[in-house]
């Protein structure tokens, strides 16, 4: 099999599997198997692979087709301008969710020796993120998740974070207690709920299900985040919570009666949705 040939197949195979771009995934898959840049796969159609690359490749497409997300078949995904390390064990990080760490840095500026904690830290994108964004702040997390944890472990390492950054696994904000108090606490929780999960993109599926999916009311949850985090904060300090986007009014007016906090300011994305809430104690 050439090069053209294998695009033209695996272009077939993604379409007749819904995939919505199935050109370009195709393209990333083949170079993903052959380890062959993209102007090699344009420039010279006629060039043969090998059976083991063929099977590669033909893999991967079946993958996809069943609609398992690019960054868990590719391995990696990219988050601001930055390569993690992404498995089926862990929650790929978002676009969106750069906003979340925005605030982050925003919120650590200028302070010396700040003192940041993530609840549910999933890949690491974002406690890496913070680290070396901001060197001079300590940085932990928590996961209720040990496969998670070696994912964000391996990802902290590649990124040279390793003395600044503590990993502990645990529910929530208890295994981060005698780290605080914190200038910045953050999470990204889940915030889909369980019964809605055969209304989800398809390929949300293939993520794990305790990083997606909350039982009861996601405000339920975000009021628990939010009360738990208050005793461990710094006087002044933020909470910084990922929303829902459009479906975010009933965690915001949740968020709004949760003792110790000024009411939250809302920050939204580039679509106009609401994105980080922030909570100052």
């Amino acid at each position: 099999m050439n090069l053209h040939d294998a695009l033209r197949l695996g272009r077939e195979r993604l379409a007749a599997g819904g995939v919505p771009v199935p050109e370009r995934d195709a393209a990333l898959l083949l170079g993903h198997a052959t380890g062959l840049p993209r102007t090699v796969l344009r420039a010279e159609p006629g060039r043969e692979i090998g059976p083991a690359e063929e099977a590669r490749f033909l893999d991967a497409v079946r993958l996809r087709a069943a609609r398992r997300p690019m960054s868990q078949i590719l391995g990696v995904k990219e988050f601001r301008s930055r390569d993690f390390r992404v498995t089926a064990d862990v929650l790929a990080p978002r676009p969106e969710t750069e906003a979340l760490v925005e605030e982050a840095l925003r919120a650590v500026a200028g302070r010396a020796g700040a003192r940041v904690a993530e609840a549910g830290v999933g890949s690491g994108a974002l406690v890496v993120s913070i680290a070396a964004d901001a060197p001079d702040a300590f940085v932990c997390g928590s996961d209720v998740s040990g496969a998670a944890l070696c994912v964000a472990a391996e990802n902290v390492r590649t990124h040279g974070a390793g003395g600044r950054v503590v990993l502990r696994r645990g529910d929530l904000w208890a295994p981060l207690a005698d780290l605080g108090p914190f200038d910045v606490m953050l999470s990204n929780p889940p915030y889909v709920r369980r019964i809605e999960a055969g209304e989800v993109d398809p390929e949300v599926l293939w993520e794990p299900a305790c990083a997606v999916f909350c039982d009861g009311e996601p405000s339920d949850l975000y009021a628990r985040i939010a009360a738990e985090a208050r005793p461990l904060l710094a006087p002044g300090g933020v909470l910084l919570l990922e929303l829902p986007g459009p479906e975010s009014a009933p965690v915001i007016a949740a968020l709004r009666v949760v003792a110790g906090y000024a009411d939250p300011f809302v920050r939204a994305d580039l679509a106009g949705h609401p994105r980080v809430a922030v909570l100052r104690r």
